[in-house]
């Protein structure tokens, strides 16, 4: 049976002891942050396989571990997170080298073969970064390339695309092992109790439930609260039925979903969104004449008064406590939407543009960009990736390319402005129902493939056109 991964979270009650879980916390990210800025070039490409050795036994050895004043269990587990993160970015970077060089014109199949063959060997790939004689495997010797060229081009594509370094800037969280933690039930109360940061010693934690886990937990210090959240693996449901449905989805901007059966969901997400831009843009707008204020009297020696302000007008408390309090109603009502969506249509299959590594800012009005600039559009994605699985319903991945742009009725170029789409030969409709047919008939079009360079599209479509 397979499986999908669940986030459980549990809750405690106001914890006693909340400011050594801060120092644990505060300590915890200096190890990633160092990590970070420490491993995350191309000097340490090659470390990264077995890092265990090549970095946490060095550690031991030199003693260097020490400066953390950390219990080991909690620095080598930090070690392994942030390199996870680390292999995580190298594997997005090289994703993107990929697409750059598969949509690279001026490469020939030889050459392209030969650079997706280096993204894939790191020895050969940390040669070539650091310009440093390498053999290349007989395989490659017999391509036809341009060495010097496709050199210059990986290191180029690589300076390009590999992104900036992950720093941890919220001392907010941690992650302990099975070994780190246990329960006990003490007078009908469930409590938990976790390694601080002396030998021996446990830091007391009341919780709201009696649920109990097992293996890793990641610890999120919010106030004087914990916030527990443990990864559990769900059974996939059975097929909803057994007559193949294809939906192809857009994913818009004035409603959560539009179907290619002209159906719409959530279309009260650009209200959610609205209303809270609106209401951050006047907080803000307030906030930021407290502290030009602050700053004056600063300047003028005021320091009283300046520390008044900072402390009664430019507080973090209820600022993100009624962010939080948003962002939880926005995930409520987008889970909602995509559970009706598949009750409702039913589908064994949906069609998606892939818009992994383009931005939603292109595709929408400047008035819109800040709305979709958070984390909604990451969080989006990643619940209808989850949704599908948990149901069991197949996703194809299709090319994006003038989805929203062509005519699904004749194939013409058209204009989308906002909601409405206009051909001048089947005239006016939805914009985001026409983008969602032309995404479900991208899935049959053998012409255009999920990696066809988008000037390649764009000549397929004009000589459908002309034709």
């Amino acid at each position: 049976m397979e499986t999908v991964v669940k986030t459980v979270r549990q809750h405690s009650l106001a914890v006693n002891n909340i400011k050594e879980l801060k120092e644990i916390t505060t300590a915890y990210t200096r190890v990633k942050n160092y990590v970070y800025s420490r491993y995350s070039g191309i000097n340490s490409l090659l470390l990264l396989k077995n890092h265990r050795v090549t970095i946490r036994d060095e550690w031991i050895k030199s003693e260097f571990a020490k400066r953390w004043k950390l219990p080991a269990r909690y620095w080598k587990t930090a070690l392994d997170e942030a390199i996870s993160n680390i292999k995580t970015e190298w594997t997005n970077t090289k994703r993107r080298v990929k697409l750059a060089v598969i949509n690279n014109v001026n490469l020939s199949e030889d050459e392209r073969k030969f650079v997706l063959y280096i993204l894939k060997a790191d020895s050969i790939l940390y040669a070539i970064l650091h310009n440093e004689e390498f053999s290349l495997p007989n395989k490659l010797q017999r391509l036809v390339i341009r060495k010097q060229y496709l050199y210059s081009l990986i290191k180029r594509y690589i300076r390009k695309y590999k992104g900036e370094i992950p720093y941890s800037y919220k001392t907010e969280s941690f992650m302990i092992d099975n070994d780190m933690y246990d329960y006990k039930l003490i007078d009908n109360k469930l409590k938990m109790y976790i390694q601080g940061l002396k030998f021996g010693q446990r830091v007391e934690i009341e919780l709201k439930d009696k649920n109990t886990h097992k293996g890793n937990l990641r610890i999120l210090i919010k106030g004087n609260f914990i916030e527990i959240h443990k990864a559990k693996y769900i059974k996939v449901k059975e097929k909803l039925n057994v007559q193949a449905k294809t939906i192809g989805l857009d994913k818009g901007y004035r409603c959560l979903l539009a179907t290619s059966e002209n159906k719409f969901y959530g279309e009260r997400l650009n209200d959610f969104l609205s209303k809270e831009t609106e209401r951050l843009n006047r907080i803000n707008a307030e906030r930021n004449k407290f502290w030009a204020l602050m700053k004056k009297y600063e300047k003028e020696g005021n320091i009283k008064r300046a520390e008044n302000i900072k402390k009664f007008n430019l507080g973090r408390i209820k600022y993100n406590r009624n962010k939080s309090k948003f962002d939880t109603q926005v995930k409520s009502y987008i889970n909602r939407e995509i559970n009706r969506f598949i009750t409702e249509d039913k589908p064994t299959e949906v069609v998606l543009e892939d818009l992994g590594f383009v931005s939603w800012n292109n595709k929408f009005p400047s008035n819109i960009k800040r709305k979709l600039s958070r984390w909604i559009k990451g969080y989006i994605k990643e619940r209808l990736s989850y949704k599908c699985n948990l149901n069991n319903i197949e996703q194809c991945i299709v090319n994006a390319a003038y989805t929203s742009r062509v005519c699904h009725k004749c194939g013409s170029f058209g204009v989308r402005d906002n909601e409405v789409f206009t051909c001048t030969h089947c005239g006016r409709m939805d914009a985001d129902y026409n983008a969602s047919k032309n995404i479900e008939m991208r899935k049959y079009d053998r012409s255009i493939c999920l990696y066809t360079p988008y000037r390649k599209v764009k000549e397929i479509l004009e000589k459908r056109c002309s034709a």
